[in-house]
């Protein structure tokens, strides 16, 4: 049995649907990839030392360094809790930890 125009014309426009869908869901997801994966991640106090590390892709013991805290096997505290406990703002030891970010990756200042 042949197609009508009618079918085509629903059979070509929910091709087009699917199309434009896919290419908003690729790009939402690549653009997601690209925020998790980015190098200007900017710091906040609910950070743990570990997680800056890791997405800042330097090694936590320079980061713990550099915060004259020594590494524990798993410390997980936020970035305002070693803050508090150093007696220092949060916004002090967010920039002590970029400027190691800087120095390890090997860019000036």
């Amino acid at each position: 049995m042949p197609r009508t125009w009618q079918q085509s014309l629903g059979l070509g426009l929910a091709l087009a649907a699917a199309l434009a869908l896919l290419f908003v869901f690729s790009y939402r997801a690549a653009h997601h990839l690209r925020l998790l994966h980015g190098d200007d991640e900017p710091i906040h106090g609910w950070m743990s030392v570990p997680f800056v590390a890791h997405t800042h892709h330097v090694p936590k013991e320079v980061l713990f360094d550099a915060l004259g805290v020594d590494p524990r096997q798993r410390d997980h505290r936020p970035l305002r809790v070693i803050a508090r406990e150093q007696k220092r703002p949060v916004e002090t030891v967010i920039h002590d930890l970029q400027n190691a970010i800087t120095k390890a990756r090997g860019k000036a200042p």
